[in-house]
């Protein structure tokens, strides 16, 4: 959003005058800073609260409070700490505002920094019933949610990464660019055509829109590549001696086109059935008896934070957070597969990752299920 900055700055002004006003004559010991420090992310959450529920920007309300820790506390902590040194102030005081001031800004500059640019290639076995598997393993690569508002190393290494796996099948789960102006998107035309350009498998590589993607623009985007958009359509492949049906949907999957490919791979019949999606909401409007052997979907980056013991903080989907977070799970009758992405959410979202780096994956569906 263009206002951002502004509305950024402004939010970090108004930390900053909270926290002058809690310490201006307050004694610098540590239970004082402790509360000067609760009452200002007590503020900063009220603000994001404000954003998300008053003016609709939910990523605005992550981006405050994240402003608040990567700029207000540090910069209060070395006020704290020139205070010091003219007004009495305890061990602890200082100890604490030193802490705020260089552990809580390398914390940040690791998710801001590193773990972004932290690129795994995931290989996730798929197990099939022996009586529904090819006679040679099935290997597909997810490219998931590209997203980038410039191509670099990271978007090459991505796709780099992916080929060395050789895949039989390649499929795109959307959100490919995320430019902030149509300049923007005009400078990206050429490089992601030549990033793309080396993508190519047996079966071919296929890719749905996301909420990031608009048809036209995402054309001219694969314009000369190998790449094919499935638009609430199927395709009928073979692999090891066996049929595969593949079914792509857009973003909204209740709608008419995109329940007809739905009831088209419930239709009965030996075929291997590849759901491919952005969003795993997908997962939800299939029958518990679902005909569909596997899900591919992206959109929830794995939450990009990731807290222990609590999970993602934001999945914007409905399905549970646990699937939501990335990987393979079973949802009620059907085996969804979830891409942590290759790139984050731009716009009013703060640009990090925590304990939820990005990937590319290679999915080995093989028969060592036992027949049902």
């Amino acid at each position: 959003m263009h206002d951002l900055p502004v509305l950024l700055t402004l939010s970090a002004l108004s930390d900053a005058a909270l926290l002058f006003a809690l310490l201006r004559r307050a004694p610098l010991d540590a239970p004082r800073l402790l509360v000067a420090a609760l009452w200002g992310l007590a503020f900063a959450l009220a603000k994001g609260v404000v954003a998300v529920w008053g003016l609709s920007r939910g990523f605005l309300g992550i981006h405050v409070v994240h402003t608040w820790a990567l700029a207000v506390l540090p910069l209060a902590s070395l006020a704290v700490l020139l205070a010091a040194r003219r007004r009495p102030s305890t061990p602890a005081a200082r100890g604490l505002a030193a802490a705020g001031l260089v552990l809580l800004p390398l914390l940040l500059a690791w998710t801001a920094l590193i773990e972004p640019a932290d690129l795994r290639v995931e290989r996730v076995d798929v197990p099939l019933p022996a009586a529904r598997a090819p006679a040679a393993p099935l290997v597909v690569g997810v490219l998931s949610d590209l997203q980038c508002d410039r191509v670099g190393d990271h978007e090459r290494a991505a796709v780099a990464r992916l080929m060395e796996g050789r895949p039989d099948l390649i499929l795109m789960p959307g959100d490919l660019v995320q430019p902030a102006t149509r300049a923007g998107f005009e400078a990206l035309v050429g490089p992601v055509r030549a990033l793309l350009a080396p993508l190519d498998a047996p079966l071919g590589v296929y890719f749905v829109m996301g909420n990031c993607d608009w048809g036209d623009g995402v054309r001219r985007l694969l314009k000369g590549t190998r790449v094919r958009i499935l638009e609430n359509e199927s395709v009928l492949l073979a692999h090891g001696g066996r049929e595969i049906l593949l079914g792509g949907v857009d973003l909204m999957c209740a709608s008419r086109r995109a329940r007809d490919v739905l009831r088209e791979l419930e239709q009965p019949g030996d075929a291997l059935r590849l759901l491919l999606a952005h969003r795993p909401d997908v997962a939800l409007e299939l029958p518990q008896d679902t005909r569909v052997d596997l899900v591919v979907a992206g959109h929830t980056h794995g939450g990009q934070v990731r807290l222990p013991w609590l999970g993602p903080l934001v999945t914007l989907s409905a399905v549970p957070d646990a699937v939501a977070a990335g990987g393979l799970h079973a949802l009620g009758g059907t085996r969804v597969h979830v891409s942590r992405g290759v790139g984050i959410e731009r716009g009013d979202a703060p640009p990090i990752r925590f304990n939820c780096p990005p990937e590319v994956t290679l999915l080995t569906l093989a028969g060592t299920l036992a027949a049902p």
